[in-house]
C-alpha cells in the first residue's frame, strides 16, 4: 500500500475529533561533523517510522533530505531540510543539517527552533572537532540532547571509547542507555540498559512491512515497522550488570521513591526509570546515549522511540524571553495553542514555483491563512497568505499552526532572523549574527546577456543562505560573492551551472584581511568649514588605541564630556567610515578604542551643526588614525583533516608545505586526525589536492579561528 501523506492523516484525525489535530510535538535537529552519518541515520528514521518504502542512499542520491543535485553529487548536506510525520501518535519536525563547517551558519539558525537534538557520532572517529561545536551550540540554546553512537558496524568501532571522549573532551554528563553486543568481533545487537532485554542488529523486514502497512488507514499511529526484541541470556546480563548498576544510581538521584525501591531491592520497572531520567535530560544535567547503525531498522527504531521518551514537548519547553519594544522589558509568552501570537523566522527558501516562503517557528499562539501580523523590528504588517507543511523539496497545504509547531509561509513580508507577532504586542526575539565572509571572489558571467539571469540566480542563492554575501560595484558593474570557505564559494559556482546553465568566469579568491592601529596617538585640531553658506568651527579632541584582545570598535567619551546624543551619532558615523579603510591595505581597522577628550560644538544648533560635527570628526579622526598606523593581519583558520592511516604521512607534509602549524594528531580505529593552524589564504585549493592525494577519502574543514601575522606561519 502507497503511504499516506501527513495532511491526509491530520485531516481525518480533525475531522474525527471535531477539532483542529491535537499531537504532542518533537522538533528535533540531526547534528554532526561531517561524514558521521546524520543523513543515512535521517532516512532511516523515516523509514522505520513508515513514512518512506525504503531508507534513501546517500552514495546513490535517493534521500529525501539531500534533494539538491550538487548534495546528491558531493554526498553532503549544503542546506538545512526538514520532515515532518507522524510516529506512534506524536507529530515530528525532523531538521536534517549540514556538518561541513562552511555552512555552519545553517546550523546556528535552526539551534534557536529545536526543542531537542540528537547528535550523531561515528564509533570509530570518536569527538571530531565540529561534534564539539555543535554541543556547545546546544548548549548555549538549551537544548537537550541524545548521543547516538553511529557506524556499530564498521570496523574499528569503540562504543566506550567514543562514550569517554563524550565526557572528557565535550564535557557532557553522558548516561549510556544502550550497549553495543558483538559475536567474532561482529556486532549483532544492542543491550536495553532500561528494559533489560536484546534487540538483534539484522531482521527481515517483509513480512513486518507488509503488517505494519495493512493497518495504517485505521491507526495511524501504528505506522512504524513492529521491533522484535529478546530475553538477555545470563552471561550478557553478568556482561551489562556494571552498566545497568550505573544507570539506576543516576536515575535515583533524581527521584525519592526509586531510590527507595532499589535500596529495598525491589525491583524497579523501565517505566519509573523512563519517569525518572526525563527532567534531568530536559534540564541537561544528562545526555542519553545510543548506539547503532544508520543501516540497521532497529537502533534508528529505538532512537526514534527515545525522542519520545526523553526529548520534550514545546509546550513543556515553553517560549523563550523575547524583548517588547514598547517598554523595553523581557516577557515570556506561554507555549499554548490560545495565547497571542508569536514565531520566529529562522530560515527563507524560494520553492519550486520560485515563491519565497519563510520558516517559521510557532512560538505561541495560532497561526492561520489570510491573518494580518506584525512582522518585526521592521514593524510592517503583512499578510499570511498561505501556510504549508515542509516535507523535503515537497510543501503540502495547511490552513492552521499552533503554538510548537515547524511550517512554511507566504508573506508579503519577510526577513530571516524576525518576529511576527499580533499587531498590538510588538515583540522581538533574538536573532541571529550573520557571521563575516572569510572567502570572496569576482565573477561575470559569460555574455552581457546573461547579467540580468546572474543576478537573479545570485539573489535566489543569498535569500536561503545569509552566510553568501552578493555585492556589486555601480561604477563597474563587478560582483562579488563573498562566503565561508572555498567549498561554500565552489558549490554556489557548481549551482550556477546545473540550476540556471550559466557559465560564469570567477577570479581568483581573496581573503578578507584587517589592520590593527600600531601605537597608541592622541590628536586634536580646530575644523572650519562653509555649511550652506555659513562657516562653522568645531573643536576636538581624540585618543585612539589599539585593544588587543577584540574586534570591535568602541567610541567613549571622557570623564566631564557632554554633548548631545545627535552629535554623538554624528561622531559615531565619521569613525565608521574612517576605520572601513585603514591606512596601510585599505582594509577595516578593528580593536580600535576611541575617547573623545575635549569637544567645543559649532555655535548653530540647526542639522547643518550635526553636518559640521561628523566633517570635523572624519577629518581629525582620518588624521589620528594615520599617525597611529596599522599593520595588517590575515584570517588564521584552525584545519582538521582526517585521513587513513595510508596516506597520514603525505597529507601531513602538504599542510607543512602550505605554512601550517600542527597543533595535534589522534589515531582512532585507522584514522589519523590532523589539528593545525594556518593562514587562510595559503589554502586555496587544499581540499582538491587532499581528495586526490588520498583517492577521495580524506576530509578536510577549516574554521576561522583569528586574525594573525601571516609571518608567523
Amino acid at each position: 500500500m502507497a503511504r499516506r501523506k501527513y495532511t491526509d492523516i491530520v485531516m481525518d484525525s480533525a475531522h474525527a475529533s471535531g477539532s483542529g489535530p491535537s499531537f504532542p510535538i518533537r522538533n528535533i535537529g540531526i547534528l554532526a561533523h561531517i561524514d558521521a552519518g546524520k543523513t543515512s541515520i535521517t532516512e532511516r528514521v523515516l523509514h522505520v517510522a513508515g513514512v518512506r518504502e525504503q531508507a534513501g542512499n546517500v552514495d546513490e542520491g535517493t534521500t529525501a533530505t539531500d534533494y539538491l543535485s550538487v548534495e546528491r553529487q558531493h554526498g553532503i548536506t549544503i542546506k538545512t531540510a526538514a520532515v515532518r510525520f507522524l510516529h506512534k501518535g506524536v507529530r515530528f519536525h525532523l531538521l536534517d543539517t549540514p556538518g561541513h563547517v562552511d555552512f555552519s551558519a545553517e546550523v546556528d539558525r535552526v539551534l534557536r527552533v529545536l526543542d531537542g537534538a540528537v547528535i550523531v557520532l561515528c564509533a570509530v572517529s570518536g569527538v571530531q572537532v565540529r561534534t564539539g561545536f555543535i554541543a556547545s551550540g546546544c548548549r548555549a540554546h538549551h537544548i537537550p540532547r541524545i548521543y547516538f553512537i553511529n557506524k556499530m558496524d564498521r570496523r574499528g568501532a569503540d562504543f566506550f571509547g567514543a562514550l569517554q571522549e563524550i565526557a572528557g573532551e565535550l564535557g557532557e554528563p553522558v548516561l549510556p542507555l544502550q550497549i553495543p553486543t558483538f559475536e567474532d568481533y561482529l556486532w549483532n545487537g544492542i543491550a536495553d540498559l532500561v528494559e533489560m532485554c536484546w534487540y538483534p542488529a539484522s531482521l527481515d523486514r517483509t513480512e513486518a512491512r507488509s503488517a505494519a502497512e495493512s493497518d495504517i488507514a485505521d491507526a495511524p499511529e501504528t505506522r512504524a515497522l513492529p521491533i522484535e526484541k529478546a530475553p538477555l541470556t545470563e552471561e550478557s546480563r553478568r556482561l551489562i550488570a556494571e552498566y545497568r548498576e550505573k544507570l539506576l544510581d543516576r536515575a535515583s538521584m533524581y527521584d525519592d521513591n526509586l531510590m527507595e525501591k532499589i535500596v529495598d531491592g525491589k525491583a524497579v520497572s523501565s517505566g519509573e526509570i523512563r519517569a525518572a531520567l526525563r527532567a534531568p535530560i530536559h534540564r541537561q544535567e544528562l545526555a542519553p546515549a545510543l548506539c547503532g547503525s544508520s543501516f540497521s531498522d532497529i537502533s534508528s527504531a529505538l532512537l526514534l522511540d527515545a525522542t519520545i521518551d526523553y526529548l520534550p514537548d514545546p509546550l513543556v519547553r515553553g517560549c523563550p524571553p523575547a524583548k517588547d519594544v514598547k517598554s523595553a522589558k523581557e516577557v515570556r509568552l506561554k507555549a499554548e495553542s490560545g495565547a497571542p501570537f508569536s514565531a520566529y523566522i529562522f530560515k527563507t527558501v524560494l520553492s519550486a514555483d520560485l515563491n519565497a516562503l519563510a520558516w517559521i517557528r510557532v512560538w505561541s499562539g495560532t497561526i492561520r491563512e489570510g491573518m494580518k501580523v506584525m512582522a518585526m523590528p521592521a514593524k510592517k504588517l503583512t499578510h499570511i497568505q498561505h501556510l504549508y507543511g515542509i516535507n523535503g523539496a515537497e510543501i503540502e497545504p495547511v490552513q492552521d499552526a499552533a503554538a510548537g509547531e515547524i511550517v512554511g509561509a507566504r508573506l508579503s513580508y519577510m526577513e530571516a532572523g524576525g518576529t511576527l507577532c499580533e499587531p498590538g504586542l510588538q515583540i522581538v526575539y533574538e536573532s541571529f549574527k550573520n557571521p563575516e565572509p572569510l572567502v570572496s571572489i569576482a565573477v561575470e558571467p559569460a555574455s552581457q546577456q546573461e547579467l540580468s539571469k546572474l543576478r537573479d540566480a545570485l539573489k535566489r542563492f543569498s535569500l536561503e543562505d545569509v552566510s553568501l554575501l552578493i555585492d556589486e560595484e555601480k561604477e563597474t558593474g563587478r560582483i562579488t560573492i563573498s562566503g565561508q570557505g572555498e567549498l561554500h564559494l565552489d558549490i554556489v559556482l557548481e549551482r550556477l551551472q546545473k540550476e540556471y546553465g550559466l557559465r560564469v568566469r570567477a577570479g581568483n579568491p581573496q581573503v578578507p584581511k584587517v589592520e590593527r592601529l600600531k601605537k597608541s596617538v592622541r590628536f586634536g585640531d580646530e575644523f572650519v568649514g562653509d555649511f550652506g553658506g555659513e562657516k562653522l568651527s568645531v573643536a576636538l579632541r581624540v585618543s585612539l588605541e589599539n585593544q588587543k584582545d577584540k574586534d570591535e570598535n568602541s567610541l567613549l567619551l571622557a570623564s566631564g564630556i557632554r554633548m548631545s546624543l545627535n552629535y554623538e551619532t554624528s561622531i559615531r558615523r565619521a569613525m565608521e567610515t574612517v576605520l572601513a579603510v585603514g591606512p596601510t591595505g585599505g582594509w577595516p581597522v578593528i580593536g580600535v578604542k576611541a575617547v573623545i577628550e575635549s569637544f567645543v560644538p559649532p555655535w548653530s544648533t540647526d542639522k547643518r551643526a550635526e553636518t559640521a560635527v561628523e566633517a570635523a570628526a572624519s577629518s581629525i579622526l582620518r588624521r589620528a588614525v594615520s599617525l597611529a598606523g596599522s599593520f595588517v593581519l590575515v584570517p588564521i583558520v584552525q584545519i582538521s583533516v582526517e585521513v587513513p592511516d595510508t596516506w597520514f604521512g603525505a597529507a601531513l607534509a602538504t599542510l607543512q608545505a602550505r605554512g601550517a602549524r600542527i597543533e595535534s594528531v589522534e589515531d582512532a580505529g585507522g584514522i589519523k586526525s590532523i589539528i593545525a593552524y594556518a593562514p587562510m589564504e595559503n589554502l586555496f585549493g587544499y581540499a582538491t589536492s587532499l581528495r586526490s592525494l588520498t583517492e577521495g577519502r580524506g576530509i578536510y574543514q577549516a574554521k576561522f579561528d583569528h586574525y594573525g601575522s601571516a609571518l608567523e606561519y
